[in-house]
């Protein structure tokens, strides 16, 4: 409530005015505090952020071990943190910089979709981060109403981006193929359907890949499939390539799709370990940059200069420094995997690519909200809940935040936890 202010005797109105000033006095006080509690329909009617949730959760519990948050544990390159640094003395590091970006960070970025991901051409815009790139895309590209499609299970903040942006009116959660990859077929038909005046036109599919919170790469002929159609019927098509670089020996490689009706999604935080840096970036058609400016300029302005520089020194680092540290993640992916081998055959998928794995709970704990409270309070190992990704009754594990020796406990954790809800006890720890 706003804060009452002391009213000096002086200030106060006749004796005979008194009453009615008091009275309207108060009136607006409680007009006041009854506003606070009046956010928008739109913001109401938004997911709670599931991170948010976990964080309250976990507060002053000492000890637990997070498999939850999509965050590696590696630090970023020397060479970047040294970037950082001299940033930090420079005078242009305190000024605003241009909308979309340094220029040598856009030019290097450039460089890098036409050598390492195959698009060439349009434009290339730096943001707050991949959330914040897609949140841009979402406020260029739909109005409130505007159908928009995720497969399920999806991101939750790609969710999060179209509810409080209006598209839940008319959004298409089609569930995904059992393999998690996205159900082209049934793209197809809905397209279709739309385009005979059933419902109204879709006009923006979000893809991830590889899929958070699936962990599973989507191959070339897949997405080439998903473009063409949405081509063919005027959707936008944006494709969130965040864990491009998590990409295992045997599986299919990451690819990325181009076009005038395409727009791809990056970021510097997982691969390069710069979550806190916050940089993102994104690649779209030129006739999209001056509404995309419109929007940069009204949510951030420009990126943080400092951050830039050291993304800057990160791609310097190079792709080569990622990949060995990616390597390295094999011993954390068998851990956690054998961790989640109390669920059963055929319970976990995931693991061809991104830092994720998706497990199936038993019928009688499917309630997966209260399975990740009880994994959390009861053996102090915390993960996601599959219900915050559209995916009831599943949880989702993150294999990449932890060091080795961390993550070993963590797993040994979360196998006594799962074994004791297979059991259908509580299985205290110890």
């Amino acid at each position: 409530a706003p804060r009452v202010p002391r009213v000096l005797p002086r200030l106060l109105p006749r004796d005979g005015e008194t009453r009615s000033f008091i009275a309207i006095y108060l009136a607006c006080m409680r007009g006041a505090r009854s506003m606070a509690t009046q956010a928008s329909q739109r913001v109401r009617a938004t997911d709670t952020p599931c991170i948010v949730q976990m964080q309250q959760m976990l507060r002053g519990r000492e000890g637990v071990l997070s498999l939850a948050q999509g965050i590696v544990h590696w630090p970023p390159p020397e060479a970047a943190l040294a970037a950082g640094v001299a940033a930090m003395g420079e005078r242009s590091t305190s000024l605003y910089g241009p909308d979309d970006g340094l220029p040598e960070l856009r030019a290097a970025l450039k460089e890098k979709l036409r050598v390492e991901n195959g698009i060439d051409g349009g434009e290339v815009m730096v943001t707050a981060g991949a959330n914040q790139a897609y949140t841009n895309v979402v406020l260029s590209l739909l109005d409130a109403g505007d159908a928009a499609a995720l497969f399920r299970p999806y991101y939750f903040n790609h969710l999060m981006a179209l509810q409080m942006t209006g598209s839940q009116l008319d959004l298409w959660l089609p569930p995904s193929l059992p393999d998690l990859q996205p159900d082209i077929g049934a793209l197809r038909a809905e397209l279709e359907a739309r385009a005979r005046g059933d419902r109204p036109p879709l006009r923006m599919l979000t893809l991830v890949n590889p899929g958070n919170p699936t962990g599973v790469m989507i191959p070339r002929g897949t997405l080439d499939e998903a473009s063409r159609l949405c081509a063919s019927h005027g959707v936008w098509l944006v494709v969130d390539n965040t864990y491009e670089h998590f990409q295992y020996a045997g599986e299919a490689p990451h690819e990325c799709v181009s076009g005038e009706h395409v727009i791809n999604v990056f970021s510097f935080s997982k691969a390069f370990g710069m979550m806190g840096w916050r940089v993102g970036y994104v690649s779209f058609p030129a006739a999209l940059a001056p509404e995309m400016l419109k929007v940069q300029d009204t949510i951030a302005i420009c990126p943080s200069i400092a951050s830039q520089k050291v993304a800057l020194g990160a791609l310097a680092a190079g792709r080569g420094w990622v990949s060995q540290r990616v390597a390295g993640l094999a011993e954390q992916k068998a851990l956690v995997l054998a961790a989640l081998a109390p669920l059963g055959d055929g319970a976990v998928q995931g693991g061809s690519g991104a830092i994720y794995l998706v497990a199936r709970l038993p019928p009688h704990a499917a309630d997966d909200v209260a399975a990740v409270r009880t994994l959390a309070e009861e053996h102090g190992v915390a993960l996601i809940p599959g219900s915050a990704c559209g995916a009831p009754g599943h949880i989702r594990v993150c294999y990449a935040n932890l060091p080795l020796e961390q993550t070993r406990e963590a797993a040994a954790r979360l196998r006594r936890g799962l074994q004791a809800l297979v059991d259908g006890g509580a299985g205290r720890r110890a």
